[in-house]
């Protein structure tokens, strides 16, 4: 009774005024929060407030477009979309393109974007050879014509055009000349200016202690702002952590450049407000051979090294099954230039070991392993990287599998530094694990790995005509029709064996964002989902 006498009461006008400041503060705070963006990454950790500095350079620009964006982006199968440049045009030889960009983009300084940056930015990126892209275009791009404020002309050594729009202009995305023309070395620079894009997110703040950096929208970019206000990008320093942090609730979302493996889903799946999506991944992973070396360089051997995989349980034991058997012509089925009516892989030692006696490869010693013709073991290393936790089980069980066909493939794992002088500088391992992530599979192919004139080891004239073929592809037919005889020859020469194709898992929580548009192996936070997610019921 007396707690009704006192609510009846009249407040004092302070008291009032104060409760109703807070209700609107509360209100307003609920708001805010409902529309903050929190996300987790643990591929690279914060070190500048720099965009030419992981993690800033992939995924957050290269993949995602936050702060900055390139003359095109992303669509959901890694093909560009229009974005800075509003259309572009190649000409009938291969070698020019001819861009417009956006006549409303600007700095977030208020400095508007011109071509005379589009112009900067790409011969910066070649003068500096910054990244893979810095190396395409240091081999390929001749120089960019600015026509006026808003369209130029990029001048190409070789008429690689089409390739050279899905490849960089996603990729490179666009600096402000009038900042970085005055920077020397770009992996350095941590100028208060350092941060500044016309993308749809601007950078606000890092907390060191947090290890999480804040981006707000851009009230002004040049495509309408992001549908959400914030987003919060904090590092983990390793996968479980980042992944106990979304069953608690406490980050909404995975914002990083690869999805994790397979195996975590399963503790995912029964989590409630967290759903795991599957998508597409044309990732590619596969066994490589050394052609400087006997025996590698002979199909055949390559053939029965082929029948020794056990794809399935590839697939069971390192993808957690999430992934397929692949075809032999190595492209994947998720890729739209995948070619399907060539043969699964097969796992089949009697053919292995039927092809290894034709050869006159037999154990001529009693040790359960094959002689060369010389009298040596048949001996080969798998090599892979020491940061490839898959790759380290990839050889563990190929050593096994093709011990039952009389080779003695011995894992090699060497330090960064000598794995990569081996790889790059020497090119003089047996086989070799490697892995493309999506990016890269949607637009070499696998070759890049294997022809002599990337940094492989096949110099087969005919497989170089083929690389070159695609290379110079003039639109998406021909693009087809040169992967499809590329499928083909990797089909019946092998000088690439696919060890199984992936599935991506997308966890996020399903409580707190709806609306993701995923990008193909590489997870929700795609430059599309910036404008259509939203909170669950809004």
């Amino acid at each position: 009774m007396n707690m009704l006498k006192y609510s009846s009461k009249k407040l004092p006008i302070g008291i009032l005024l104060a409760t109703m400041f807070f209700l609107i503060c509360s209100v307003s705070l609920a708001e805010t929060q409902a529309n903050v963006l929190n996300a987790g990454m643990t591929k690279s950790d914060f070190k500048l407030m720099n965009p030419l500095v992981s993690p800033w350079y992939n995924p957050a620009n290269e993949f995602y477009g936050t702060t900055h964006v390139g003359l095109a982006t992303f669509d959901t199968d890694l093909t560009p979309l229009p974005c800075l440049a509003k259309e572009w045009t190649v000409s009938p030889d291969g070698r020019d393109i001819t861009f417009a960009i956006a006549t409303n983009a600007k700095w977030n300084d208020g400095t508007p974007v011109t071509s005379d940056d589009v112009k900067f930015t790409y011969e910066y990126w070649r003068d500096k050879e910054l990244f893979r892209e810095g190396g395409t275009l240091k081999l390929y791009l001749d120089n960019v014509e600015v026509v006026d404020k808003y369209s130029g002309i990029m001048h190409l050594k070789e008429p690689y055009a089409y390739y050279f729009i899905r490849a960089l202009f996603p990729t490179v995305y666009i600096l402000p000349k009038h900042i970085w023309e005055k920077v020397d070395d770009p992996s350095k620079y941590d100028g208060e200016d350092a941060m500044i894009g016309c993308g749809p997110f601007i950078f606000e703040s890092y907390d060191k202690d947090a290890d999480a950096a804040t981006l707000k929208a851009n009230e002004n970019y040049f495509e309408g702002k992001p549908s959400i206000d914030k987003i919060v990008w904090r590092h983990f320093m390793d996968v479980d952590s980042m992944l106990l942090s979304l069953m608690k609730g406490e980050i909404d979302v995975l914002f990083e450049y690869k999805t994790p493996t397979g195996i975590k889903a399963e503790s995912l799946e029964s989590e409630k407000g967290v759903k795991v999506d599957e998508g597409q991944n044309i990732n590619l992973r596969y066994l490589i051979f050394g052609y400087k070396k006997y025996p590698m360089n002979m199909t055949r051997f390559r053939e029965a090294v082929s029948y020794a995989i056990d794809y399935q349980s590839l697939v069971d034991s390192v993808a957690a099954g999430y992934g397929e058997v692949p075809r032999k012509g190595l492209i994947p089925s998720a890729s739209p230039d995948y070619k399907p009516d060539l043969p699964l892989c097969e796992y089949n030692i009697t053919k292995s070991n039927l092809i290894l006696d034709s050869l006159n490869f037999t154990d001529t010693d009693g040790n359960g392993i094959r002689n060369l013709p010389n009298g040596s073991d048949l001996s080969v290393q798998l090599l892979t990287s020491p940061t490839d936790s898959d790759g380290k089980r990839i050889v563990e069980l190929l050593s096994y599998t093709l011990k039952k066909a009389g080779i003695d493939a011995q894992p090699l794992i060497p330090d960064a530094s000598k794995a990569n002088k081996m790889v790059y500088d020497d090119r003089s391992y047996d086989m070799r694990v490697v892995s493309q992530d999506p990016y890269m599979s949607s637009l070499s192919l696998g070759t890049i790995d294997v022809v002599s004139e990337q940094y492989g080891t096949c110099d087969d004239p005919e497989y170089i005509k083929l690389y070159r073929n695609m290379m110079s592809a003039r639109d998406s037919a021909e693009l087809k029709e040169a992967t499809y005889a590329l499928q083909d020859y990797y089909a019946l020469e092998m000088p690439a064996i696919p060890l199984y194709w992936y599935r991506s898992i997308y966890p996020y929580r399903s409580d707190r964002f709806e609306g993701w548009i995923p990008v193909d192996g590489y997870g929700l936070t795609s430059h599309q989902s910036w404008f259509s997610v939203k909170p669950v019921g809004e």
